[in-house]
């Protein structure tokens, strides 16, 4: 372990009252909590799909997928209520439509939503949320952070029941209420809440209102006791020609965030929105003391992750 992370490691654990700082062994073992954004990032992979989802797993990292229902009550795994953006093949009518109120299942399951990558991925199609947890069964290690898009904390968790793998998912959003409302329905399940402030840009005052909104959104988690919440999934943005500071939201207030949700016993992960593409930004995260990270850029992710292994 190098100075920076022994150092972060010990203001973690002081705030949480303990005095030993943990082994680089003892804090890789939190990667798994690690994730990919809609499962396959910006443009590396399609969205949302079961091969994405697979070749995340293969790669010792999650997914974090969205759950929403069609028309006709299917629960599919789809980020964008309309199939603009990821759908090839389709009418432009058919495109403008929304899925959960106009699109049932059987007009949507056949639809090619890879190639707006390369044709390489034209055999990419929506999953449903049964298939996907049908392909978890039986590795206890894949996990799937599934990003709740309306189709209801209820829903999801009678899915993961059904399928063997309720100790596998974790329900995923911004909102603490319904995490509070997972945990009642599923008690025991795992949750992660996600914090983002969206700054428009990198300077001071975008800075400081980022600060303030994180500051404000702690303080409504700690009036619940932080109920529910096993992971934390912060968005920051990096920029290291920033010489006040590289990082929005700031270094000291991430620092002391990241000391509080350990105080608490949950594990942070951070996604850098800016900086993703360099693999400078996820070893200065884990050295602030992040226990994972979400990523839009996975292969980066993965080659850090796997040298962060290696050194323990």
């Amino acid at each position: 372990m190098n100075a920076t992370v022994e150092v972060v490691a010990c203001i973690a654990l002081t705030m949480a009252g303990c005095t030993s700082v943990p082994t680089m062994k003892e804090r890789t073992a939190n990667l798994h909590v690690s994730h990919v954004h809609r499962g396959g990032g910006k443009l590396e992979r399609p969205d949302n799909t079961l091969e994405t989802f697979k070749w995340c797993w293969e790669n010792g990292s999650a997914p974090e997928c969205d759950c929403r229902k069609t028309k006709d009550g299917v629960g599919v795994m789809l980020h964008d209520d309309k199939l603009k953006r990821t759908a090839r093949g389709i009418s432009p009518e058919m495109a403008r439509k929304s899925v959960s109120r106009e699109l049932t299942w059987n007009e949507i399951k056949d639809v090619d939503v890879g190639s707006y990558l390369g044709s390489q991925f034209a055999h990419h199609r929506i999953p449903t949320i049964e298939e996907t947890f049908a392909a978890m069964k039986g590795h206890p290690d894949y996990l799937c952070f599934v990003d709740e898009k309306g189709a209801g904390p209820e829903y999801i968790a009678k899915k993961a029941v059904a399928a063997g793998v309720q100790d596998q998912v974790y329900y995923t959003g911004p909102s603490h209420e319904n995490i509070i409302k997972w945990q009642k329905i599923l008690p025991g399940g795992k949750a992660m809440i996600w914090l983002g402030a969206w700054p428009k840009n990198h300077g001071a005052t975008e800075r400081a209102r980022a600060d303030k909104w994180f500051r404000d959104a702690m303080a409504k988690l700690r009036a619940k006791d932080f109920r529910g919440i096993d992971v934390c999934s912060i968005h920051t943005y990096y920029d290291p020609k920033d010489s006040a500071d590289p990082f929005v939201p700031s270094t000291p207030l991430l620092r002391e965030m990241i000391g509080e949700f350990h105080a608490h016993g949950i594990r942070v992960a951070s996604i850098p929105f800016q900086g993703g593409e360099t693999e400078e930004v996820y070893f200065k995260l884990f050295d602030l003391g992040m226990d994972g990270f979400s990523t839009d850029y996975p292969s980066v992710m993965f080659k850090v992750i796997k040298e962060l292994k290696r050194r323990d």
